[in-house]
């Protein structure tokens, strides 16, 4: 049987980290601009899974929602989101999606950005689900690509997602990319697979530049990281 860590010890563990944590933040001008562009006055950011720990440690406090999977993980991540104030919301592509989606355009339309790991919540590895956009064409707030790498840190090879963790007292950049700003129009599916595949590079190479700035590399070549966007819009639709 698997355990479940108390949420105040995951809280306490959490929170003593993302303080020992000593970032710098890049592309704040980018954000900037698509605040100002929002009818909102808020955005989509959107992140690879593995960076979700890393991009939560520079927000706390702030007018977040984030969504989160009904899983037993997904439960442990909502409790510590919302102890750190933040805003949780449960669902996923594959449970509890279309409520999700509706709290989240909600949260949106009140003015608070959402969060929104776009190859969670299991993957695959880094294959950008089209929820965001969605969110984004309904909402008019900009898509924000943000990527996040630290001078020291763990990763687990063995998780889906190659989570990263990184280490008490690292460097640690974020970086905010050039806003994506959606027609109100319904597109089609190669429309739908072109924007994937845009923000995946977006945000392959945001993670470059992030990995760059701390004196860390090894994330590969696109072609190996991003090797779904080969197969078109009808291939990854029909693995969806």
């Amino acid at each position: 049987m698997r355990l479940k860590p108390p949420p105040a010890v995951v809280h306490a563990l959490g929170t003593r980290l993302a303080r020992s944590l000593r970032y710098r933040s890049y592309g704040v001008d980018h954000l900037r601009r698509a605040i100002a562009l929002s009818p909102t006055g808020s955005v989509v950011f959107c992140l690879w899974h593995q960076s979700l720990l890393g991009v939560l440690g520079r927000h706390h406090g702030q007018r977040v929602a984030a969504l989160t999977s009904l899983s037993s993980d997904g439960t442990i991540m909502a409790e510590y989101i919302g102890r750190i104030g933040l805003r949780p919301i449960r669902g996923s592509s594959s449970r509890g999606g279309l409520k999700a989606a509706r709290e989240l355009m909600k949260a949106v339309s009140e003015g608070w950005h959402a969060a929104i790991t776009v190859d969670g919540p299991r993957g695959p590895y880094k294959e950008v689900k089209p929820g965001p956009f969605e969110i984004s064409r309904r909402t008019g707030a900009p898509i924000v690509p943000v990527a996040v790498r630290a001078s020291r840190e763990v990763s687990f090879k063995r998780a889906w997602d190659r989570f990263r963790l990184p280490l008490p007292g690292a460097r640690v950049a974020l970086v905010y990319g050039q806003a994506m700003v959606l027609p109100p129009e319904y597109p089609d599916s190669a429309q739908v697979f072109a924007r994937r595949v845009d923000l995946a590079q977006r945000l392959h190479d945001l993670e470059a530049q992030a990995g760059a700035l701390v004196g860390r590399s090894g994330q590969g070549p696109i072609s190996t990281c991003l090797g779904w966007m080969r197969g078109g819009p009808d291939l990854v639709a029909a693995e969806d």
